[in-house]
């Protein structure tokens, strides 16, 4: 399943993360972004996603999921199925002449499965989108905006194999490295205004099958008292020194002049009826 953008794909030009980024120390500015807002979506087997912890530093980002579940039904013995949680963040404040990427991300928790039922594997994906005002609100004239985004990281099946013949209850690790790593936009450090909008979406995904069992099988993150969240995902952070002249030009997808229109509703005083103006 991917997450569905507002855009459509014109260019290509996301300048990758050099190979020595990833092995020596980074450098990491004096602060990081401020999180403004977070929203999550109830998707398959997340029912809630809006209620997240998040703890962001030089160094990392921590999201803690608190339900992500998934069955399997017995119709058919050799079925899948998959949890999925999507979650938003809007950032502003970020340090002028920087710019990040992620290095890694690793998922913790406890897995309880039952019913034959296999966690196969996790998928992860950050896709960072720039929406620039380029013309604001006016009578009767279209919101003007530019519109880039890039994913950040990207791997849609990292193998782990969890239970299978035997039920299973217990806790893991697991170290997923991001394989194409992408910098973000340079910041400028006016993020924070009205003109331009920061996000950052996440979607966090674990795969369950089943293999001969005739019952439901069922895969629950998180453990049964209710004590600690129901995953963990830690993104390791790299950070660079940048030209922020040059932020124009980023993204793998881009979309310049992109259009808005308002509905202007008035009263035609000859008919009586309302007028609709787009």
């Amino acid at each position: 399943m991917r997450t569905l953008q507002i855009f459509t794909a014109l260019t290509l030009g996301a300048a990758l993360v050099p190979a020595q980024s990833q092995s020596q120390p980074s450098p990491a500015p004096e602060f990081v972004p401020t999180i403004l807002g977070v929203r999550g979506a109830n998707s398959a087997g997340c029912f809630a996603a809006t209620s997240v912890g998040l703890t962001l530093a030089a160094e990392s980002l921590r999201v803690n999921l608190t339900d992500m579940r998934a069955s399997v039904a017995p119709a058919d013995p050799f079925d899948s199925s998959a949890a999925i949680c999507i979650v938003t963040l809007e950032l502003g404040a970020f340090p002028a002449g920087w710019h990040f990427a992620l290095r890694d991300v690793t998922y913790t928790g406890h897995a309880t499965l039952a019913g034959g039922a296999r966690l196969q594997s996790f998928a992860v994906q950050a896709y960072f989108q720039w929406e620039h005002l380029k013309i604001g609100p006016q009578i009767d004239l279209p919101v003007v905006k530019n519109v880039s985004g890039s994913y950040l990281m990207n791997v849609p099946d990292k193998a782990v194999d969890f239970g299978g013949g035997a039920d299973y209850d217990a806790d893991f690790s697991v170290r997923i490295e991001n394989g194409d790593p992408a910098w973000s936009p340079c910041f400028t450090g006016w993020e924070y205004s009205y003109d331009d909008k920061m996000q950052l979406q996440f979607q966090f995904q674990s795969y369950l099958t089943k293999e001969g069992s005739s019952q439901t099988g069922s895969a629950v993150l998180g453990r049964t008292d209710g004590s600690g969240p129901a995953l963990t995902a830690t993104f390791g952070l790299v950070w660079e020194r940048c030209d922020s002249t040059q932020r124009n030009a980023w993204g793998q997808f881009r979309m310049g002049d992109y259009e808005i229109c308002q509905r202007g509703i008035g009263h035609d005083n000859v008919a009586g009826r309302p007028t609709i103006q787009w």
